[in-house]
């Protein structure tokens, strides 16, 4: 992660705007002036920027005494992305990836968006970019609960701590969620198994109420019947059927035939011929006039017996239709009690099927949560194994050798008599160069345990920064208990293995230091200035105020 420009306004000391090009300002940089004038106002203006806050304060503080707001613009490359991030005290974060604007429901999500897009952790910045010696002051001495807390803090191994305490919280949280659970699946069991229960109770008792097998089987009984009676009622039809289609035929080839002779007998009756005038032979009329009469008379006499056997017809039918409509009566009865019993079972269904259906589902969901909560419960424990016990063991076991070597180096630079090599478990030994066995290190003169200090301190941050891909870092006071030889010579070789191309590291020092191994100066003092003080209320009248605005002389 790279930043290449920042733009700080009334923050703290800050006021009005400062404005730092680091892809101008690189290289080691002196920083200088009398305490409280701001110098470390810069580091704090960039974590804010970043994050939103600092462990130091909260973001009212940080606005400059007299003004109603502070904003911080930073411009920065990360994996890739060209990054332009604006806070303001009193507005939305707002940042734009690439040129298009982040967008996230509320501030706290942008930040967790925003910080995705950053390739360096926010602790590895917090820890390196601000490097003091009263972080590391005589670290050849500590004990074993202060190596313990230096090694969280300089080597982020309290992020192993920290992510183990979230793990055994989340865990523990995760195993009373499962205690939940586990009860509340076993009370929805038993209340489905009860309902289920329930269910069968009621439906049992309407069965002994509605006997459903002993109407359908004289329902069907009573329809074997009326089958049996529609085939003996078919049978007579049939028969009669045959029989009054004959009739029905005789009377219509009499009817036909009579026809015919009533329409001669009508045509000649008077004697003459209605088409020629001609007289008609009376003795054929009379015979035509007895042909229709005779037609006329078989027509009668075969729709009597039609009659009389339809007659017939429906006296033999008569009964079994009789029996017919009372098997109707009855099987409607019996259809009306298997309604009754089918709707009654259905009722009985819906107020426990709905009810069953809805635990099941739930039952089901929590089953699977369940499942779910164990297997966290298992990596949960893998994580603990893995943050409190593997991850420490194989970085320190990689990273000492190398510590070692680093410190030795500077040792060795400065020409000081003596070794020092840290064990397994971070303890300092010191030996000399006559003798194999370590000494205790209040044993080393004052000039000797100083140089020893920022020897190991050196020693260490080579090994920290180095990995670190963040470009600027404030190393505060490094310096102080240091004569000028030992001072030039450190700061000799920070130019030679600490300053990267494209870094900019700031050296903050209260004591003189030459301006030779130094590709920048800046003068930080603080001045008197005249400002319009921020209105409390909106018609208060405007209030001029005297402040103490941080100096900021850019010697290049």
């Amino acid at each position: 992660m790279k930043i290449k420009k920042i733009s700080i306004t009334n923050f703290k000391s800050i006021y009005n705007t400062l404005e730092l090009d680091f892809e101008k300002l690189g290289g080691l940089i002196k920083l200088s002036g009398p305490i409280g004038s701001g110098k470390s106002t810069i580091s704090e203006a960039i974590r804010v920027g970043l994050y939103g806050n600092t462990k130091e304060n909260n973001l009212p503080n940080y606005i400059a005494w007299n003004t109603d707001h502070f904003l911080i613009e930073i411009n920065l490359e990360s994996k890739g992305k060209d990054i332009y991030i604006r806070r303001h005290s009193k507005e939305q974060l707002q940042a734009t990836i690439d040129g298009k604007e982040l967008v996230a429901p509320n501030k706290k999500n942008m930040q967790e968006i925003l910080e995705e897009f950053y390739d360096v952790p926010r602790m590895g910045v917090e820890r390196m970019c601000v490097i003091s010696f009263s972080q590391f002051n005589s670290i050849a001495t500590m004990n074993p609960g202060q190596t313990k807390e230096f090694l969280d803090d300089v080597f982020a191994f309290k992020t192993f701590t920290n992510y183990n305490n979230i793990v055994v919280e989340e865990r523990k949280i995760q195993i009373q969620e499962k205690t939940r659970l586990d009860a509340i699946i076993s009370s929805l069991t038993k209340q489905i198994d009860s309902l289920i229960e329930k269910k069968e109770h009621q439906a049992k008792e309407l069965q002994n109420n509605i006997n459903i097998d002993n109407l359908n089987d004289e329902r069907k009984k009573l329809i074997d019947k009326g089958i049996e009676l529609k085939k003996k009622k078919d049978q007579f039809f049939s028969e009669y059927n045959i029989k009054a289609t004959e009739y029905t035929k005789k009377m219509s080839e009499v009817a036909l035939l009579g026809k015919q002779e009533k329409e001669y007998y009508e045509k000649y009756k008077s004697g003459v011929c209605p088409t020629c005038g001609q007289s008609i032979d009376m003795s054929k009329v009379a015979d035509s006039k007895e042909k229709m009469e005779k037609y006329a008379s078989e027509w009668k006499e075969a729709n009597n017996y039609k009659k009389k056997l339809e007659e017939s017809y429906k006296n033999n039918t008569k009964g079994i239709d009789e029996e017919i409509s009372e098997l109707k009566n009855k099987i409607s009865i019996i259809d009306s009690k298997i309604a009754v019993y089918n709707n009654s079972l259905k009722i009985i269904s819906e107020n426990y099927d709905d009810m069953i259906d809805d635990l099941q589902k739930q039952l089901q969901e929590d089953s699977k949560n369940l499942l779910n909560i164990n297997n966290d419960i298992g990596e949960w424990n893998d994580m603990n194994i893995l943050f409190s016990k593997t991850l420490r063991y194989n970085l320190l076991e990689n990273i000492i050798p190398n510590i070692n070597k680093s410190i030795q180096y500077y040792i060795d630079k400065l020409e000081q008599p003596y070794r020092v090599e840290f064990d397994q478990e971070f303890k300092c030994h010191v030996y000399t160069d006559t003798n194999d066995k370590s000494i205790n290190y209040k044993d080393l003169s004052t000039g000797q345990r100083k140089t020893l200090d920022i020897c190991i301190i050196f020693g260490i941050i080579q090994n920290v920064i180095a990995n670190v891909d963040f470009n600027i870092f404030f190393l505060d006071e490094l310096f102080s208990n240091m004569d000028a030889d030992s001072r030039n010579t450190m700061l000799a070789m920070l130019n030679e293995n600490l300053v990267k191309e494209g870094r900019s590291v700031f050296v903050v020092n209260h004591a003189e230091m030459s301006d030779d191994f130094f590709n920048h100066k800046i003068r930080v003092r603080l001045e008197n200035k005249k400002i319009v003080a921020a209105k409390r209320r909106k018609n208060d009248p405007e209030k001029i105020a005297l402040c103490h605005s941080s100096h900021y002389d850019f010697i290049f």
